[in-house]
């Protein structure tokens, strides 16, 4: 593959402005025995001039990364919260009923289309992860395990129809061929029917020199900008928009097939406004990342090693994708960090990616006796694990990554 080549647009001439090294796909936590045929791929991150798209120069084939897939929606109580809140959203935005249609791309372990079954009946998750089948058919979701695409919208018209609704969280970033999910979706939707998707937005993290949204699984990075423009080319319109603080900072996005869209919300010209006085399409701001996340790895080894110095025990709080960028790139291992607390039971017992740190349960905790300094790789789960670990310990110490990189005592 032409790693020069835009893979939206096609434009000829992206541009590299981040380098990150080999790291293994994020979300393939391994066992001890599997660390010999471990596999790494190169993280290095391109810039489009044209559609102003952030994009991976190099993918790793799907297949690789998702039919086994270990990242669960269910995986935390902040996510399940976050998802139910998604549900009545657009229940209020869209107004549902028993007989309102939704399909899920990329629906994971069924936890979104649960919240959904409060307004209708009629949900469909499609989703590769041969392993969470039957995670679904517990939840009482109708689930397709399948890439979805023009070919799965097809088959899937054939025997369902066409749907009021289809929602990608965080999944359209994901698909190298995108334009042709895209196009799947218009297949699948009714002549009213609407997109709603979201995805990590790269003017709040990636352009901050925040670089732990950066794993392979992310083949893009979408700026408002950049997403009209991958729309347009699948005949879809972007008619809303709204910035959310998930995963750093996200676009939530609604769009129609063009011919039967809705008026254009204020709130898109707005945005794209802002991103033009940001300086979206201005170069220099992408060159200044890597010296950003370069002095970002110098503080944070640091820290690490003024911890390590007071004979503090680091453990690491969450194993999400974000904190095994963060250990692969700064350069943690087990010398390092001793285990990782992660509530995900497939998680546990195996080891984190290209880091080799053992995932271990919460209870692990409860029979420490040394002094610890967790370093937070969840970091946007703070609350949450803060109002945990107060019940377990009197004192402790947080090394928190982002979106400001300090040490907090508790």
């Amino acid at each position: 593959m032409n790693s020069l080549k835009c893979k939206s647009c096609g434009f000829e001439e992206i541009s590299r402005f981040l380098e990150l090294g080999n790291i293994p796909p994020v979300n393939a936590f391994i066992t001890k025995e599997e660390i010999k045929n471990e596999k790494s791929y190169p993280l290095n991150l391109a810039y489009c001039p044209n559609c102003f798209l952030v994009q991976l120069e190099e993918i790793v084939p799907p297949q690789d990364l998702f039919r086994n897939y270990l990242h669960l929606s269910a995986g935390s109580q902040t996510n399940i919260q976050h998802l139910e809140s998604v549900a009545d959203h657009i229940n209020k935005k869209l107004s549902l009923n028993e007989k309102t249609k939704i399909l899920e791309i990329g629906s994971n372990d069924g936890t979104l289309l649960s919240f959904f079954k409060k307004y209708s009946s009629n949900v469909l998750g499609v989703d590769p992860a041969l392993n969470l089948v039957e995670v679904n058919k517990q939840k009482g979701v109708d689930y397709i395990p399948e890439f979805f695409n023009t070919k799965t919208a097809s088959n899937i018209l054939k025997d369902k129809g066409k749907f009021d609704l289809a929602i990608a969280l965080n999944v359209i970033p994901h698909t190298p061929n995108n334009i042709d999910l895209l196009k799947g979706v218009r297949i699948i939707l009714k002549d009213n029917g609407v997109l709603m998707m979201e995805g990590v937005y790269a003017l709040e993290t990636i352009l901050r020199g925040e670089f732990d949204t950066i794993y392979h699984e992310h083949v893009y990075t979408f700026s408002l900008h950049s997403l009209i423009s991958t729309f347009r080319m699948a005949g879809l319109t972007v008619f809303d928009v709204e910035k959310i603080p998930t995963q750093g900072g996200s676009l939530r996005i609604f769009a129609m097939k063009d011919e039967f869209t809705k008026p254009i919300s204020r709130s898109v010209s707005d945005l794209l406004n802002e991103e033009v006085k940001f300086g979206l399409a201005d170069v220099d701001n992408y060159k200044k990342v890597e010296n950003k996340v370069k002095n970002y790895k110098i503080e944070m080894r640091k820290l690490i090693n003024i911890e390590k110095a007071k004979n503090h025990k680091i453990i690491g709080l969450g194993a999400p994708a974000r904190g095994v960028v963060i250990m692969n790139y700064i350069g943690i291992n087990s010398k390092d960090v001793d285990y990782i607390i992660d509530d995900t039971i497939l998680k546990q017992g195996k080891v984190a990616p290209g880091v080799h740190i053992p995932v271990k349960p919460i209870q692990a905790l409860k029979d420490e006796k040394d002094k610890i300094t967790f370093l937070l790789l969840s970091w946007n789960y703070k609350d949450s694990f803060v109002n945990r670990l107060k019940e377990i310990m009197p004192f402790f110490k947080m090394i928190i990554p982002f979106p400001d990189l300090k040490v907090e005592e508790f």
